[in-house]
This record gives structure tokens, sequence and C-alpha cells, in this order.
């Protein structure tokens, strides 16, 4: 039975009106303030990882047809991608050498590195729980030349996998 917040003014405005007997019982009894218990209602269960959880999203998340047909085909034409091209035909037509190289470009298109902004949006949890995950080795990341922390996609779904934090 769920109990209506003590409202001090209320309480006090009611104590002087006549009411009859069972009208009193919304009302918190000063004894259970006085005894000192508290029950503890328990919304989940315990887990080893000691943090806050993730909220769960109101309504399942649909992905575009289009993405999924890119996810589907993925890795076969990665694979061939990476396998079959190479950078000799295209240096021709740009001056100097390339920023990165054929590979690192692939990576970094596949295993993006994150802000703490998005990470904090994907696993849904504010940046100061991403920031512990961090700081107690449950989640890999690195930081900038100027101290930021990035996050590689691999690693947020290495972290979602070991620890059981996919979305219901």
């Amino acid at each position: 039975m769920k109990k209506k917040p003590l409202d001090p003014y209320a309480y006090i405005e009611n104590a002087f009106l006549d009411r009859q007997r069972d009208e009193s019982e919304d009302l918190p009894k000063i004894s259970s303030y006085l005894s000192g218990k508290k029950k503890r209602v328990g919304k989940y269960q315990k887990t080893e990882m000691r943090a806050p959880r993730p909220r769960v999203a109101e309504h399942d998340s649909q992905l575009n047809p289009k993405l999924t047909q890119v996810l589907e085909q993925l890795p076969k034409t990665v694979t061939f991608l990476s396998s079959v091209f190479d950078d000799e035909v295209t240096a021709h037509y740009y001056t100097g050498e390339f920023k990165e190289t054929r590979e690192q470009m692939i990576e970094r298109l596949l295993d993006p590195q994150l802000s703490l902004e998005e990470t904090s949006r994907l696993l849904g949890v504010c940046p100061a729980t991403v920031r512990r995950y961090t700081n107690r080795g449950w989640l890999n990341h690195h930081r900038t030349a100027g101290g930021q922390r990035r996050f590689k996609l691999s690693d947020i779904v290495l972290f979602v996998d070991k620890h059981g934090r996919f979305p219901k």
C-alpha cells in the first residue's frame, strides 16, 4: 500500500478538523519515524557490479531497413574491400601521402571512437556512471592529448557482453 508523502502544513491544518477515525489512516504515524526502521524495497536483483543501471527504453527501437541490410552484408563486404583493393590507383590522383593507411581507415569507420557523451547515450546512463565504469576498470578507454576519455565501439560491446547490460 502506497502512502501519501507527509505535508507538514496539511498535517497541522488537518489536526484541527473534526473527522471520523478512519480518515486518519492516510496520515503517517509518528511511531514509524521514531522506531528508525526502514523497510528496504529492492527494485533490482543484486549483481556483482555495484553501479547505477541503464534505463530501459519505453518502446522498442526499430532499425532502419537500409541499416539492417548494411549490417547483414558488412562482414563480407569489408573482407572484400580490405583484401582485394589497394590505394595504388587512388594515390596517382592525390599529391603527397594519405594521412592514414587503408587498414586504419577501415578500422576507423568500423570501430569508431566515441566521446563520453556518446558512450553515456549508448549505455543509457549518466556521464558520471561511465566515468565510474572506467575508474573501476570495467570499461576500457584511452585519453586524447587533451586528457579527454575516448571509447571504441568494440570496447562498449565487450562491456555490455561481459556485464550483461543488454536492454530488455
